[in-house]
């Protein structure tokens, strides 16, 4: 029996903060191209 201090840290949660980083981007570009868009053509 081994105690969950002697596991390797979860792989996972940085992959996770790294993709919830890049939706946040993306979905930034988009509102500011849409907003660009928005002003230029409305």
């Amino acid at each position: 029996m081994s105690t969950p201090e002697d596991r390797p840290p979860p792989k996972f949660l940085p992959m996770m903060g790294l993709v919830a980083l890049i939706v946040a981007i993306v979905i930034l570009v988009f509102f500011g191209i849409g907003y660009l868009f928005g002003r230029q053509f409305l």
